[in-house]
């Protein structure tokens, strides 16, 4: 079979956005319990020198709906800031992001697979080819977010677990 750019991004996006969603609802929950205040998770840090939930929902979205509209136009650049402040702010950048993920169909997709882009940060640039771009820098970005953002969860002495980062599975079903 050969490689289908839409089936190695599009639904791992909608898969891993999905359960960081549902983790931003177990948070909620967890600070409804009275366990936690909600600056306290939106703003806690796995290090000091990590940046915190609030960003890394932010990357989630970045990395995932930002990567897609980039190869799109032929060049991405992160955007600084703007960190969304609380749950009902980091529900929105998720759903933006999956309905967005969930508007490119699979022609649309495979029709970037010798499209060339660039990742510009400041002065710097790098040169990609779409699938490059998405395979080799904004998948593994999207992965480590939603994993860093699963782990402060976690550190925060939430009761989640791995099936809770994976979310739903694309199993074969019959019929």
């Amino acid at each position: 079979m050969p490689f289908s750019l839409y089936d190695a991004t599009i639904p791992v996006f909608q898969q891993l956005l999905g359960a960081t969603d549902s983790l931003i609802g177990k948070a909620e929950t967890y600070c409804a319990d009275g366990k936690a205040s909600e600056a306290d998770i939106v703003g806690a840090r796995l290090i000091d020198d990590m940046e915190p939930l609030s960003f890394q929902i932010k990357a989630v979205a970045m990395h995932s709906k930002g990567a897609l509209d980039g190869v799109a136009a032929g060049s991405f650049s992160p955007t600084p800031g703007d960190y969304p402040e609380s749950f009902e702010a980091m529900h929105a950048q998720i759903d933006d992001a999956l309905a967005t993920v969930g508007s490119w169909d699979r022609e649309r997709v495979e029709a970037l697979v010798d499209q060339p882009m660039q990742f510009k940060l400041g002065e710097m640039v790098m040169p990609f080819t779409a699938p490059g771009f998405l395979m080799s820098f904004a998948m593994p970005n999207f992965q480590f977010h939603a994993t860093t953002a699963y782990d402060i969860l976690r550190a925060q002495g939430m009761g989640i677990g791995k099936r809770d980062y994976l979310g739903q599975l694309q199993m074969k079903m019959d019929g």
